[in-house]
């Protein structure tokens, strides 16, 4: 699956992954979860529907599409701004972090610069109950905010095949909420 992310997104997921190797605090894992055993809805004498896992993968992966898409908006937007904050539990510290460096930007009048970048992979590791583990693969372009005298305030490399694994639970207004994430692994352009 290949999906257009936005800058802002790419910036994020680069604040992202700025916190998570900044040495302020050791890197977190994500709790073990094995899948559950099937539900009344998959036994014998049901219809079948389809792909139950297929199903629930496409429906996680439109969460994350729609969240990429507020994270871009919320650049510019205080009302997504707003609704980014409601995809994300206080359980996200990578998630609070990129809503708080967009916040920032909001009160400090800076610009994001940035080119879009693309979703390379959602794939869902494990189900347990509500609570969903997966793996998002993201190309991050490179961006810049700047302030109002077009000046560079902060720059982000771009990254490629950033790895991020993620717990979500069923819940929320969007269907999802984000209740942690953890970078794996990122190669930085020009690092090489």
């Amino acid at each position: 699956m290949r999906a257009r992310i936005g800058a802002a997104a790419g910036l994020a997921l680069a604040g992202l992954m700025l916190t998570s190797c900044s040495g302020d605090e050791a890197p977190g894992t994500l709790p073990d979860v094995t899948p559950t055993s099937a539900g009344p809805q998959e036994t014998a004498s049901a219809t079948p529907t389809g792909d139950p896992t297929a199903t629930l993968e496409a429906e996680i992966t439109a969460f994350f599409e729609e969240y990429d898409s507020t994270i871009d908006e919320s650049w510019t937007s205080t009302e997504a701004l707003a609704r980014r904050r409601e995809m994300f539990a206080d359980s996200c510290v990578p998630c609070r972090r990129g809503f708080d460096l967009t916040q920032d930007a909001h009160d400090e009048g800076l610009a994001l610069d940035a080119e879009f970048g693309s979703i390379r992979e959602v794939r869902l590791d494990a189900i347990d109950g509500d609570i969903a583990t997966l793996l998002v693969v993201d190309d991050v372009p490179a961006a810049r905010l700047i302030n109002s005298e077009g000046e560079v305030v902060q720059e982000f490399p771009a990254t490629f095949g950033v790895q991020i694994a993620y717990q979500v639970q069923r819940s929320g207004v969007h269907g999802w909420l984000i209740i942690a994430s953890d970078v794996l692994s990122f190669d930085e352009v020009g690092s090489q």
